[in-house]
């Protein structure tokens, strides 16, 4: 077992360009060392291939890491995002793996989807111009909306990224159909993984989501029934979180449910 020093920083919910992330595995660990972070995980979007990356490039400048995941996963209707924390590579369950290539699959389909629903919106000079191809060189593992918003924006579809999304990429989203929690927990579990909820507070893809009628006052009672399941963490602090300032709310919560607060 490895003893983690009090007061060291840290940075375990993080995405390279394997996923929706800006940098490589190996820059992010460059940055973490100029920060002084010295506890690393990457979490990328439904996909560990950069993974290997990241271990081998924290081991040669010191910094303790170890490979984790973001999961898209469905409850109750909405969807959510599920961290993912394995002591290695060597632990995680062939059936697990497996499941995470499936969704890799999903996501291009659902790319090619999107591509062709927002090309039917665009100005009509621009359409034609994006292709799957193009979208699909910006990322090294999966791909995902930021590919696209920046293909949007080399292309001068729009001026931005960001503006990519404000005018297109949330109103003509396409929904891929997502695992189900249970099932997902009942695998890291297996892989004698620590399950995490992420940012259950956030705008999107969180427990809070007023618009679907659930509340702050809902949130315990879901994470009760997600425990039952076998969830281990509950992210706490979170950018959103501290924006709003809910963080306490959270950490109490995971002190009264004896969840890790991550």
């Amino acid at each position: 077992m490895v003893k983690l020093v009090q007061n060291r920083k840290s940075e375990i919910h993080m995405h390279s360009n394997f996923s929706d992330g800006e940098f490589s595995p190996k820059e992010l660990v460059g940055i973490a060392r100029q920060n002084g972070v010295s506890i690393l995980s990457l979490t990328d979007h439904d996909t560990f291939k950069g993974i290997s990356e990241l271990l081998h490039a924290a081991e040669v400048v010191g910094i303790f890491a170890f490979p984790g995941i973001e999961i898209t996963v469905r409850y109750r209707g909405a969807t959510l995002h599920l961290l993912a924390y394995f002591k290695s590579l060597d632990v995680i369950k062939p059936e697990l793996l497996e499941k995470v290539d499936d969704m890799k699959a999903q996501r291009d389909k659902r790319m090619r989807d999107l591509i062709q629903r927002v090309d039917a919106v665009i100005p009509e000079r621009f359409r034609g111009m994006i292709t799957f191809d193009n979208v699909k060189k910006a990322a090294e593992g999966v791909v995902a909306r930021p590919h696209l918003a920046r293909e949007m924006a080399r292309l001068k579809i729009v001026p931005t990224s960001n503006d990519a999304f404000e005018r297109y990429l949330v109103k003509y989203n396409v929904e891929k159909k997502n695992l189900d929690i249970e099932e997902v927990i009942h695998l890291v579990r297996a892989s004698k993984g620590i399950p995490v909820l992420a940012h259950p507070g956030e705008r999107q893809y969180s427990l809070y989501n007023p618009d679907a009628g659930s509340g702050f006052a809902d949130i315990e009672t879901a994470l009760e029934e997600l425990c039952s399941f076998g969830l281990l963490g509950l992210e706490c602090v979170y950018p959103y979180h501290e924006k709003i300032g809910m963080v306490a709310f959270y950490l109490n919560l995971a002190d009264k449910l004896d969840l890790i607060p991550t």
